[in-house]
């Protein structure tokens, strides 16, 4: 029997492949901002869903083994990363609901999240500015749109208060308030944040996270006063500090339905990213309502590589980047952030609600 060519080789594994639905926006769509705080557009703006190949990323490496690994996923290459990372409340007398206490994640999570990114980017400082907690399954308007609104229901004053401290404090705490449970699954193709979302982000997000970016908000601004411009080149070349943002995010028990899959950053065109609008509350500032904040949701192109981790276990780690200086200044598409999404995989729709935890950060070099 002769051997198969690369093509034939290729479309087998393709065949091979666990495929799963993905929501993209129709080509010369203009989607609408959900009137719904930190919510994309509709589910019915993404009119464009496709079947695709999601190409696994196992076995995952620990921190030492990542960067001697040139077949494996890379920030700087794709976007994001993947790594093996167990962590104190991964250890007994703990348990998955302990990834649910806020003081177990101030005290365990936090220095450890900093210790782990500061070795995988070589960043000088990180600042925790969220803890994300996803534990429902997916509904169109969740949690998410109650944050920073904190409706008693009955409750007393007391825990009413408690509540609204998780939604105000630094780092904040989203999807943590027991009035509300938690968020729901993120469905849709997005970034969290375009370029402008990312400046827009530090600047209004809440007092910490401004406090932390202050040098960063400064040269940037005096660059603008100076008439040029801080984006890209200009940035670099003036000396302005490298800044990102990222998220980190796992599992607390193996996932077995709705996981999270990452596109390759280096898949993405220009033409692929619609910019939206995304309502954000001002929270511990004192002021009422909402900003605007940018993030971009995607089109279809042949040439996007999906990934996913099959069966992700809760200490193997997703580093998704949001917004990197340095990739802007390097002209990289969405400043090298990665899509991402979660999908719906055949067959899955019985198992328990995925559970999860995202800790966002901005690392400053």
């Amino acid at each position: 029997m002769s051997a198969k060519t690369g093509a034939e080789a290729e479309s087998t594994l393709l065949k091979e492949l666990v495929s799963s639905k993905l929501r993209y926006i129709a080509p010369g769509h203009v989607p609408q901002t959900s009137p719904h705080n930190l919510h994309l557009p509709s589910l019915t703006e993404f009119g464009d869903e496709r079947i695709l190949p999601l190409h696994p990323i196992n076995p995952i490496p620990n921190i030492s083994e990542l960067s001697h690994l040139d077949d494996h996923v890379q920030l700087h290459t794709h976007g994001f990363t993947a790594i093996h990372h167990t962590t104190p409340l991964h250890a007994p007398p703990h348990n998955p609901d302990s990834f649910k206490d806020p003081e177990l994640l101030k005290q365990y999570i936090a220095p450890d999240t900093v210790d782990l990114m500061k070795k995988v980017t070589g960043c000088k400082s990180v600042i925790i500015e969220s803890f994300l907690l996803r534990a429902s399954v997916w509904t169109e308007i969740d949690s998410l749109a109650t944050h920073g609104n904190n409706a008693t229901d009955g409750t007393s004053a007391s825990a009413s208060a408690s509540a609204s401290d998780l939604e105000t404090s630094f780092p904040q705490f989203i999807g943590f308030n027991p009035n509300h449970g938690a968020a729901s699954p993120a469905s849709k193709i997005h970034l969290d944040y375009s370029a402008t979302g990312a400046r827009t982000h530090i600047r209004h997000y809440h007092p910490g996270i401004a406090g932390a970016a202050a040098g960063i908000i400064r040269h940037e601004d005096a660059l603008r006063r100076a008439g040029r411009d801080y984006l890209g080149d200009a940035y670099r070349d003036s000396g302005g500090p490298r800044w990102a943002l990222y998220s980190v995010w796992r599992p607390l028990r193996t996932v077995t339905r709705d996981p999270l899959v990452v596109l390759g950053c280096g898949t993405v065109g220009g033409r692929d990213c619609v910019p939206v609008d995304v309502r954000t509350p001002y929270l511990g500032t004192g002021l009422e309502g909402t900003y605007l904040a940018e993030g971009l949701v995607a089109r279809y192109s042949e040439a996007h590589k999906w990934y996913w981790i099959e069966e992700q276990k809760p200490e193997e780690v997703l580093v998704l980047r949001f917004f990197d200086s340095d990739a802007e200044a390097e002209g990289r598409v969405a400043s090298g952030g990665a899509f991402h999404s979660s999908v719906e995989v055949p067959g899955t729709q019985d198992e328990p609600a995925r559970e999860s935890l995202e800790v966002r950060c901005l690392c400053i070099w």
